[in-house]
């Protein structure tokens, strides 16, 4: 005779894969709402030299007893020129020199978020179970937040950068040793409180870290096109943990990551003009969002960077600042306006744009031309290069051995110039700078290939 389960224990097997799944997630929701009202309330030392400040009406940052918004950027030069345009704040992205950038902030009024490198956690290669290499982190930790922790320039410890905190419900190698860095730098540091930037406002990942990490005095994040959707995934993460304070590490336009591209792979990078009216768009959506744990903003790259191009993110060529740095004054200075001296509208190539999938044999003649809009007042001069596309490795890392300039060009007019494809096969861009008498200067550019005849 078959097995068989009575009818009434088979009912209660139905109920129970309900009931169990339902008081899993009922107790998960009053463990969240426990951590939610539990967050924060033990009293802040108002002594230290910067601190969260929490109140009825939300968060704010003090600095040397006094409010502080944070108004800033991300680079590791041009200390001066961000102080004259307005900016208090500079992010340095690694301790190399550390001494030197903290006294030429400070010497220039600026206060510093220095990044703590912590590597990224992966669940192909863990590093974080090789207990040897957590020790020698943390040492590494302790003795350089020891080393410059009494510096005045010090804000903020943003401990890691993007560094792939995982969605899990128990603590792994890796958040068992990040709660304890955390621990590492608030104990050798009392005085300045610690963050972390991650990827976009992303709710599952802002869920894990304020679940498993609720230490944390800070969250900020790196926001680029994603910039639309961060209101909204923050009010929906608020809700179940409450509000937390935070802050955008970096604020930009699209990264090439989030645009259109070519046959061949190349992102299309918008002129210097659409990228100035980014910034101001979407430093209107984070300022304005009327929340009161936003502590502030910084922008996306102070200084020169190569980063699938060398003007994608870059703020500053040489001794000439970008047409956005414009725009970045006067979202500081609240003005509505900022001076446009040279509107790049766009550039062709053999009357084709950017996203028409330009082909060349090697050596073909070929025509560019650059239209823009020039302030009559103020004089201008052309550059035109050439340069290799900088493709990415399978380690994200970027090869940049042969990211030289190639000079294939035949003859220059006012906004024009003719050049010959490189002989060598392979993906390039052309790139065009308008250089103005006051110091600032647009550009653009266009991806092409080279195809060696069959």
């Amino acid at each position: 005779m078959a097995n068989s389960i009575p009818v009434n224990n088979k009912v209660k097997i139905n109920q129970l894969i309900y009931i169990v799944p339902a008081c899993i997630v009922l107790i998960a929701i009053v463990g969240i709402f426990a951590l939610r009202s539990l967050y924060n309330e033990e009293p802040v030392d108002e002594s230290r030299a910067v601190y969260v400040q929490k109140s009825e009406s939300g968060f704010q940052l003090i600095r040397n007893g006094e409010p502080f918004i944070i108004r800033g950027a991300g680079g590791d030069s041009h200390f001066k020129e961000l102080a004259e345009a307005g900016g208090n704040t500079i992010r340095v992205f690694d301790s190399a020199d550390l001494q030197y950038k903290l006294d030429e902030a400070h010497r220039h009024g600026l206060a510093v978020i220095v990044d703590i490198y912590v590597p990224y956690y992966s669940t192909k290669y863990d590093l974080y179970e090789d207990e040897d290499e957590n020790l020698i982190l943390k040492q590494e930790i302790r003795d350089l937040v020891y080393e410059h922790k009494d510096h005045p320039a010090l804000l903020i410890w943003n401990l890691g950068n993007e560094i792939n905190y995982p969605l899990v419900l128990r603590k792994n190698d890796f958040i068992r040793t990040f709660n304890e860095l955390i621990s590492i730098v608030q104990e050798t540091d009392p005085n300045h409180p610690v963050s972390t930037s991650i990827i976009g406002a992303g709710r599952k990942t802002m869920s894990s870290i304020f679940f498993h990490s609720p230490e944390l005095d800070i969250i900020a994040f790196n926001t680029f096109g994603n910039t639309m959707f961060v209101n909204r995934h923050l009010a929906q993460t608020f809700f179940l943990f409450g509000p937390r304070p935070y802050f955008f590490s970096e604020l930009g336009p699209d990264g090439p990551w989030e645009s259109q591209t070519t046959s061949w792979g190349a992102p299309v990078e918008a002129t210097s003009s659409v990228k100035a009216d980014l910034y101001r768009t979407r430093s209107e959506m984070v300022l304005g969002d009327g929340n009161s744990a936003n502590l502030g903003s910084l922008f996306f790259y102070w200084g020169s960077k190569l980063e699938r191009t060398h003007t994608w993110f870059s703020l500053f060529k040489n001794d000439y600042k970008s047409e956005a740095i414009n725009t970045i004054e006067a979202v500081w200075a609240q003005s509505d306006t900022a001076p446009q001296l040279s509107r790049l509208n766009y550039m062709l190539v053999n009357d084709k744009g950017a996203h028409e999938n330009i082909v060349f044999y090697p050596g073909e003649l070929s025509h560019a031309e650059v239209f823009f809009h020039e302030n009559k007042n103020d004089s201008v001069r052309m550059e035109w290069e050439i340069y290799p596309e900088a493709w990415y490795s399978d380690t994200n890392e970027l090869v940049v051995s042969n990211y030289k300039t190639i000079d294939t060009f035949v003859d220059f007019g006012n906004n024009t110039t003719s050049f010959r494809a490189p002989e060598r096969e392979g993906p390039y861009r052309i790139f065009a700078y308008i250089y103005n008498e006051d110091g600032t200067f647009a550009t653009t550019n266009i991806p092409f290939y080279v195809l060696n005849k069959q």
